[in-house]
C-alpha cells in the first residue's frame, strides 16, 4: 500500500501492475482496498489494478465528510493524482453506486462499469434510518443484522469472520456517514442510463442485494451474471469466478462498436 494525496488527505492506495485498461476498485459500506485482493493478485499480470481505501478505512485519514457523493470525488481526485485518464471502474455493493456516481461526475475518466451485488432498484438507496441508529448507538453494533443476512450456507467461516472484522470494526461515525446521502429512484434511474452509455456489467449474489429484473429494464446494453451459491461479497467467495466475469468483461470493452471519449 501507498499513501497518495488527494482533496488534502492521504488516501491508502493499492497500485499494481501495468497494463491497458487500468482497473480501479471501489469497496463497500465499513469495508476496504482488501475486499478486492484476490481480484487484484490476479489481474495485475495484464492490467494496472488500482485499489482504494475510502476515507476512515485502512490508512485513509478519517476526515468528513463520509458520504457517496465524498467518495465519488476522493475516487476522481485519487486517479488525477496518479496520473490516470481512464479506467475500468469496478464497485461493490456501495462502492457501486460511488461508481455511478464518478461516471456522473466524471464521465472522462471512466472507460465502463462493472458493479458487484450493488443495491440498485425501485426504491432508490436511503440508508438514512440505519445511520441515525448506528450515531445513536455511537457503535457498530446496529449493522451486525445487515452483516449476518450476507451470508448463504455455503460462506465459508472463515470469510464470514474476516467481513465481520472488516465492517465491524469501522469507525461508527464513518459507517453512518457513509449511509448518510440517499439516492432517490428518479436519481438512481438516471445513474444507470448514463452507465449504459458505456460497457456496463453487473455480478449478483445468489440473493441479490439490488433487483436485476429493474436493472435490465432501465439499460439496454447492460450485461447480468448471477454466481450461484455466492453471498453478498461475491468477489471473496467466488474469487475465481469473479475474475473469470472480469477478463469477460474486458472482451465486452473491446467489442463495444460505440465510440468511446
Amino acid at each position: 500500500m501507498t499513501l497518495v494525496r488527494a482533496n488534502d488527505l492521504d488516501f491508502d492506495v493499492l497500485d499494481v501492475g501495468a497494463g491497458d485498461p487500468a482497473f480501479v476498485f471501489i469497496h463497500g459500506l465499513a469495508c476496504d482496498a482488501s475486499a478486492w485482493q484476490p481480484q487484484v493478485d490476479d489481474l495485475l499480470r495484464d492490467h494496472r489494478c488500482v485499489a482504494i481505501s475510502l476515507r476512515g478505512r485502512g490508512q485513509t485519514q478519517a476526515a468528513g465528510p463520509f458520504d457517496v457523493e465524498q467518495q465519488a470525488a476522493d475516487v476522481a481526485a485519487v486517479l488525477d493524482a496518479l496520473g490516470i485518464a481512464s479506467a475500468v471502474v469496478v464497485g461493490h455493493s456501495l462502492g457501486g453506486l460511488v461508481a455511478l456516481l464518478l461516471n456522473e461526475q466524471r464521465p472522462g475518466l471512466v472507460r465502463a462499469i462493472l458493479i458487484v451485488d450493488s443495491p440498485v432498484g425501485p426504491r432508490g438507496f436511503d440508508g438514512s434510518a440505519l445511520a441515525g441508529r448506528i450515531q445513536e448507538a455511537g457503535a457498530a453494533a446496529p449493522l451486525e443484522p445487515l452483516v449476518e443476512s450476507f451470508w448463504t450456507e455455503a460462506t465459508s467461516p472463515d470469510i464470514q469472520e474476516r467481513v465481520r472484522t472488516m465492517m465491524l470494526g469501522c469507525p461508527p461515525d464513518v459507517t453512518a456517514g457513509m449511509l448518510s446521502t440517499p439516492v432517490p429512484p428518479h436519481r438512481l434511474a438516471d445513474l444507470v442510463t448514463l452507465a449504459d452509455k458505456k460497457p456496463f456489467m453487473a455480478i449478483w449474489a445468489a440473493r441479490p442485494l439490488g433487483d436485476p429484473v429493474w436493472l435490465r429494464d432501465r439499460a439496454m446494453f447492460i450485461r447480468q451474471e448471477p454466481v450461484a451459491g455466492a453471498g453478498h461479497f461475491v468477489q471473496l467467495e467466488k474469487p475465481a469466478v469473479t475474475n473469470a466475469l472480469l477478463r469477460a468483461f474486458l472482451d465486452d470493452i473491446k467489442r463495444d462498436p460505440r465510440p468511446q471519449a
